[in-house]
């Protein structure tokens, strides 16, 4: 049986059909690390890894970046330009927060957390009863307004690459229309 996903890895040279900032094995070494051991050694198995660092990708695909992908053809979403950061960033370079985002978004997807909902709701629901009808639901992730999860560590991690994270405002370019100095 032949493998059916594999990860693809982006080192910032846009590299064709990346999918994955990370490969599996340092996904199972991160998760073995932080005590959590993904199976690794039949086929399925590594499909599954690689599905996993898969759904973290696409989560890292919904955040609002700084800048711009430097390629419009990339299948991921850095690297990046125009970032406007200091100290500036390469154009062909990932940030190591932004990899271990990835990782950390890996083991939260093994754990159970869906990255990108389907739907809108107040948490997981772990237990419901139809008849005379009880739904629990878990607060183990929160979940925001529109229905993806509130992720505080990944939110730290990237907050320096992200627009709209400091001190809750977007950052705004303001372009001066005349001399304001005399009052006119």
């Amino acid at each position: 049986m032949a493998r059916l996903v594999t990860l693809v890895v982006e080192d910032g040279t846009i590299v064709a059909g990346a999918n994955s900032f990370v490969t599996e094995s340092q996904i199972v070494a991160y998760a073995l690390a932080r005590g959590v051991t993904l199976p690794f050694t039949t086929e399925p198995e590594q499909d599954a890894v690689a599905i996993l660092g898969i759904k973290a990708m696409d989560y890292l695909w919904t955040l609002p970046w700084k800048g711009e992908v430097v390629e419009v053809t990339q299948t991921t979403p850095w690297p990046r330009k125009n970032l406007n950061v200091t100290p500036s960033w390469p154009e062909n370079a990932i940030p190591f927060s932004v990899i271990e985002a990835q990782l950390q978004l890996t083991l939260l997807a093994n754990a159970g957390t869906v990255l990108i909902p389907t739907g809108t709701g107040i948490g997981y629901l772990i237990k419901e009863k139809i008849g005379p009808i009880e739904n629990v639901y878990s607060e183990k992730v929160g979940v925001s307004s529109d229905g993806m999860p509130i992720l505080p560590g990944i939110k730290a991690l990237l907050d320096q690459w992200l627009l709209g994270t400091t001190e809750g405002f977007v950052p705004v370019r303001l372009l001066s229309i005349g001399d304001y100095s005399n009052g006119s």
